[in-house]
C-alpha cells in the first residue's frame, strides 16, 4: 500500500495529555512510526498552543495542519464535546502533500486567495486538490475563493471553515507549531493520486423566489423589502425572538445556482449566524449575498438530509468501481451534528458514509461554521452541508 493512514482520537479534558495521546496511537501503526501530514481538529476549549505543541512532538518528521472545530470526527465517532482532539497520520509513498499558511486572509481576503494561488502555483506542480482550512468567523470567504479559483483554474477546492463551542467568539487554525486565528492553512495534493469531491445539503425550497433588497458586510437588512428577521418569523413560532428560536436550526437561504449542477439540488445554502434585535438584520459570515440577489428560503429535511448525505458517498463509491479510499475526510456543518440529530449523529450521518466507503477506511473531520467544496467546477462557500474528500492510490 503506497499510502497508509491512521487516526488517532482522545477526549482527556487536559490538552497535552490529549493531544499525546491522539498524536501517539495515530501515527504507531504507521511504518517506522513516522507521518508525512498530521491533520488535527481539535475542540476550542483546549489551551490551543499547548495542544500543536505536543502534538509536533509526537510526530516530529510530520507536517502538521488543521483547525478548531465546534467537533471532530473520527472513525466511527461524532463528538461535539468541551474537549475532544483528533489526528490523522499519514505517510506515503506516491502521495506529495505541500502545506501553505496566509495570515493577513480576514483583512484582505481576495488579496489572501490570489497570494495562496500564486504560491501554490510556485510550488506545486500538478495539484490534484487543494484543501482549505479557513477562519469560521471572519473573513469574506466567498471573495476568497473566487480569487484562488481565477489564479488555480480547474484544480478542485475543497475544505471547512474552523468553529469554536458555538459562543461565535475565536477560531484556531494550525500549521506546524503555529496557532492562527483569522488566517488560512492549506495543504495541496499531488502525485500518483485521484481525489474525489462530493458534497449534498438536504434543504427543500419553501415559498416564492424572493430578492435581497439591502444587505451591508454579511448583514442582511432587507429581503423583498421587508426586515430579514421578520421575514424569517413568518416561517417560525409565532412567539421566537431570537436564532435560538424552536425551528431556526431548520430554515436557511438557498442561491440559486445557474447551469449544470451535475445532480446537485441547485441551491447554495447558507445561513445567519448573528441577529441584531433592534433593526431585523441578519449576519451570514463567508461574504456573498449582496444586494440583487436572488434566494429562496429553505428548510431541512433531515431524512433528505441522510438520503443525500448516502448518495454523495455512492457517488465518490461508483467513481472508483467500489475501491476503498486511502482515506476520506469530512466536513460536516456544525448546525447538522447534535443540534439537528442529538445523541444519534454518528450513526445517522457518518458510519453510514463510512460503511459504504469501506468500514476500515480510515476517517477524519469536524464540524464547521461554513464547508468549501466546488459544483460545475467552481468552488463555493456552503452553510448546513456535507462534503468528502476521498483520496486514492492510483496506479502509476
Amino acid at each position: 500500500m503506497p499510502t497508509r493512514a491512521h487516526v488517532g482520537v482522545c477526549a482527556l479534558e487536559d490538552a497535552v495529555a490529549a493531544g499525546r495521546e491522539a498524536a501517539q496511537a495515530a501515527v504507531a501503526p504507521l511504518p517506522g512510526g513516522r507521518a508525512d501530514l498530521a491533520l488535527v481538529f481539535a475542540t476550542s476549549d483546549y489551551q490551543q498552543h499547548a495542544l500543536i505543541d505536543v502534538i509536533q512532538s509526537a510526530i516530529p518528521d510530520a507536517r502538521v495542519l488543521g483547525c478548531s472545530g465546534e467537533g471532530v470526527i473520527a472513525q466511527d465517532e461524532s463528538l461535539e464535546a468541551s474537549a475532544a482532539v483528533a489526528v490523522m497520520a499519514i505517510a506515503s509513498t506516491s502521495i506529495r502533500f505541500d502545506t501553505f499558511v496566509v495570515d493577513e486572509y480576514a483583512l484582505q481576503p481576495t488579496d489572501a486567495g490570489k497570494r495562496l494561488g500564486q504560491m501554490v502555483k510556485a510550488q506545486v506542480t500538478d495539484p490534484k486538490c487543494l484543501c482549505i482550512l479557513s477562519d469560521g468567523l471572519m473573513g469574506n470567504c466567498t471573495d476568497f475563493l473566487k480569487a484562488l479559483h481565477d489564479e488555480m483554474g480547474s484544480v478542485p477546492i475543497v475544505g471547512g471553515t474552523a468553529a469554536d463551542a458555538m459562543s461565535f467568539e475565536q477560531t484556531y487554525q494550525y500549521a506546524g507549531n503555529r496557532v492562527l486565528s483569522g488566517g488560512v492553512v492549506a495543504f495541496a495534493i499531488s502525485g500518483v493520486v485521484d481525489v474525489e469531491i462530493a458534497v449534498s445539503h438536504g434543504c427543500a425550497p419553501i415559498g416564492l423566489e424572493r430578492t435581497v433588497t439591502h444587505a451591508e458586510n454579511g448583514w442582511i437588512r432587507e429581503i423583498d423589502g421587508i426586515p430579514a428577521w421578520q421575514l424569517f418569523k413568518e416561517y417560525l413560532a409565532s412567539d421566537a425572538e431570537d436564532l435560538n428560536a424552536d425551528g431556526i436550526s431548520h430554515l436557511c437561504i438557498g442561491e440559486p445556482i445557474a447551469g449544470d449542477t451535475s445532480g446537485y439540488d441547485p441551491y447554495v445554502i447558507r445561513t445567519p449566524l448573528r441577529l441584531d434585535k433592534a433593526s431585523g438584520e441578519l449576519f451570514f459570515p463567508g461574504g456573498g449575498l449582496t444586494e440583487g440577489n436572488r434566494i429562496h428560503l429553505t428548510r431541512r429535511d433531515p431524512d433528505k438530509i441522510k438520503r443525500s448525505a448516502q448518495a454523495c458517498a455512492e457517488r465518490v463509491l461508483d467513481s472508483h468501481n467500489g475501491d476503498a479510499p486511502a482515506f476520506v475526510l469530512q466536513f460536516d456543518c456544525a448546525g447538522r451534528g447534535r443540534i439537528l440529530f442529538g445523541a444519534c449523529t454518528a450513526a445517522e450521518i457518518v458510519v453510514p458514509l463510512r460503511k459504504t466507503l469501506g468500514p476500515t477506511t480510515p476517517w477524519l473531520g469536524f464540524h464547521t461554521y461554513g464547508e468549501i467544496a466546488p459544483i460545475a467546477g467552481r468552488p463555493y462557500y456552503h452553510n448546513y452541508t456535507v462534503a468528502l474528500c476521498a483520496v486514492y492510490d492510483r496506479a502509476a
